[in-house]
């Protein structure tokens, strides 16, 4: 009876993974924070101006392979919880989600939150604790057209984003961060990927330019509920841009 009683178990665990990895609901989702700003800088029309940013993106998909052409999920509601309360997310597109400081969107390190998806057949959580913002060691001048490397090497993070945004005109002149679902995928599965590497054409006008630099820390798949484990993710982090001048 002891040996059926285990035997029973292990099928029910085997059977419980089984589900978590074959669940069609795919959720990537992002949750930013921004560290307050030097003096002087204005990041224009950056999507983080405005400070803290959430994202959320739903497929229908088995496995990575179908990620790229996977029908988007629109029967959905979000909320962000956190520890200050709750944040509903507003439909932006088919299949995505967002919020920011307009929908009363904060950041506190150290916070725990739950992402909770609301569909038809039940609620599907993400939750993590949110991550302190790093210690980026970016110089303050910057040659015309050179790369910059950003690099957070032995830092406790899955991964890094890094945005640039030139004051003279406010406009985004790099970007790390995904905007798809299969490229986001990509993004919160490379762990321990800590450097980025700036392309010189981004700077390649001289003037100032605010550099900000994330390091994600990634949901542990035990605290994701009834969604695909293996192609899900709740990934956040808080920038600290620092100010950069290119030489002519």
């Amino acid at each position: 009876m002891l040996l059926l009683l285990v035997g029973c178990a292990d099928f029910l665990a085997i059977s419980e993974a089984f589900d978590d990895l074959t669940n069609p609901l795919v959720v990537q989702s992002v949750y930013m924070g921004v560290e307050p700003l030097p003096p002087g800088v204005e990041l224009g029309e950056s999507a983080y101006a405005s400070g803290s940013t959430a994202r959320v993106l739903l497929a229908d998909a088995s496995n990575v392979d179908e990620l790229d052409e996977a029908p988007v999920i629109t029967d959905a509601t979000i909320v962000l919880e956190m520890e200050g309360g709750a944040v509903p997310l507003r439909a932006e597109a088919e299949g995505a989600w967002v919020a920011d400081t307009t929908d009363g969107l904060g950041w506190d390190a150290g916070d725990a939150v739950s992402l909770e998806v609301e569909r038809e057949d039940g609620t599907h959580r993400l939750a993590l604790v949110t991550p302190d913002a790093p210690k980026a060691d970016i110089e303050a001048e910057q040659a015309k057209g050179e790369p910059l490397v950003v690099d957070l090497t032995g830092a406790t993070y899955d991964n890094i984003v890094v945005t640039v945004v030139r004051l003279e005109d406010g406009e985004t002149v790099y970007d790390s961060m995904p905007t798809d679902i299969a490229a986001l995928y990509r993004l919160t599965h490379a762990a321990d990927e800590l450097v980025v590497e700036v392309p010189g054409s981004a700077f390649s006008k001289p003037g100032v330019y605010a550099v900000g630099v994330a390091g994600l820390v990634n949901a542990h798949p035990d605290d994701y509920e009834d969604v695909n484990v293996a192609l899900s993710a709740l990934t956040a982090g808080s920038f600290v841009f620092s100010a950069v001048t290119v030489r002519p």
